[in-house]
């Protein structure tokens, strides 16, 4: 939209005294020009003559200015919008990388934490009398056992008894919990990228084999691989 103020070089709070004298102004240095006008001092000419009907008319001025702040005001709406996208974009884009990123952490599996080994527990060494044929319960201790008759003085020297340390299974059945796919795969070898041997759905029971680092050695419908560490119950 043409600038009719800045075509005649006024404000737009010009008085029509103000508007003739620059109209007047500036039609005399055309005059002067005389033949050595040429196209472009015709059309801007012209132009000039266009902004000097339109502002010394009242009503035609009013109608200009309307339209000079509704088109200001449209251009200003416009702006605000394509700022508003690209705020918009970005935080779409940043919300995104989060959500890869947590996805991506997930499936990768939680650090591993350090394995506590269990001490085995001693257990009582039962005896049995050779002559009343019940059991006594003889704890591990460098103690002897007392024999009727005899004071404790002349008791025998104590025998130590070695007692096997209890064997433990370390073979246990666990309940494996899927991350945000709904599938827990068994994998041929601790490694993600490797090969799927099946898909355990979410609480499905299997048989612990083996504790690693980062995954668990397990088994599942006769087949045995290995599952994140993080999916197992309890790990």
């Amino acid at each position: 939209m043409k600038d009719f103020y800045y075509i005649l070089g006024t404000s737009r709070n010009a008085t029509p005294p103000e508007i003739d004298a620059a109209y007047q102004k500036l039609a005399a240095k055309f005059r002067q020009a005389g033949d050595e006008q040429d196209e472009f001092m015709d059309t801007h000419f012209r132009e000039i003559a266009e902004a000097y009907d339109v502002l010394r008319d009242t009503r035609r001025r009013s109608k200009y200015d309307a339209a000079v702040r509704r088109n200001q005001a449209r251009q200003l709406a416009v702006f605000k919008l394509k700022y508003l996208n690209i705020a918009i974009t970005i935080t779409f884009l940043v919300v995104t990388a989060l959500f890869a990123g947590y996805v991506i952490k997930t499936l990768r599996g939680h650090p591993a934490k350090p394995t506590v080994q269990k001490q085995p527990v001693s257990r009582p060494v039962v005896l049995t009398h050779p002559k009343k044929h019940h059991r006594l319960p003889v704890p591990v201790t460098k103690k002897h056992l007392a024999i009727p008759g005899i004071t404790p003085k002349q008791q025998p020297p104590a025998i130590p008894v070695n007692v096997p340390p209890a064997s433990v299974d370390s073979t246990y059945a666990a309940t494996v919990h899927a991350n945000i796919t709904g599938i827990v795969y068994l994998h041929q070898s601790p490694d993600y990228n490797s090969a799927v041997l099946a898909k355990i759905p979410d609480a499905a029971q299997v048989r612990v084999l083996q504790k690693r680092t980062a995954y668990y050695k397990v088994t599942f419908n006769d087949q045995t691989g290995y599952v994140l560490k993080s999916c197992v119950a309890g790990y």
